[in-house]
């Protein structure tokens, strides 16, 4: 297939597939978007859709992968360094640029498919910061990061549309969250090379 024709400062099509997504997620919900649709959004034919994606997983992962996820544990590792921005203001992270409403979308959807994508990026960039495969945790370590990981969802889930800071600028303060950051701190350690 020939490559779909880039009109130079406009957004590309891939970009314009993604906020495509975005919006039918919002308004429509995981199961019902289809490709036609998403086409339409986006102001592209559907055979642009298949250049550019396999499935509706398929732009799922890169809608949620656009949205750097990355920044939020690394901010939050960074926090239990001394000098570093406080917890609270690495958390400010999950907010930048709508990022918190697209979470939700994902996170508190009826779709196995948006929670497990989430959560396997999520859990990806954890391990990616404590330089470890998945398979090199202990069981214990393994179940200690599922733990935390699930919590944050079920926090995600249960927050509205709105982000709240207070909830978060008060967890580093309380013992659950010093217990998350002293977990952190003990993965960090135990995996260091």
């Amino acid at each position: 297939m020939a490559r779909p024709a880039y009109r130079g400062a406009e957004p590309t099509a891939r970009d314009r597939m993604r906020e495509a997504f975005w919006a039918l997620l919002e308004r429509e919900g995981y199961g019902r978007i289809t490709v036609k649709a998403l086409a339409s959004q986006a102001g592209v034919n559907p055979n642009t859709f298949y250049y550019h994606y396999g499935s509706m997983e398929d732009i799922a992962r890169d809608a949620l992968d656009a949205e750097k996820l990355s920044e939020i544990p690394e901010a939050i590792r960074n926090s239990t360094n001394p000098g570093s921005l406080p917890l609270a203001d690495a958390l400010s992270y999950v907010a930048v640029g709508g990022r918190w409403r697209r979470i939700r979308l994902f996170v508190a959807s009826d779709s196995p498919v948006l929670r497990r994508l989430f959560y396997e990026a999520f859990e990806g960039f954890w391990l990616s910061l404590l330089d470890v495969g998945k398979d090199d945790l202990s069981d214990e370590d393994a179940l200690d990061l599922a733990f935390m990981l699930n919590g944050a969802m079920g926090v995600i889930a249960l927050q509205g549309d709105d982000y709240d800071m207070g909830y978060l600028r008060s967890l580093a303060d309380r013992p659950l969250g010093r217990g998350l950051i002293e977990t952190l701190a003990r993965l960090a350690a135990r995996h260091e090379k």
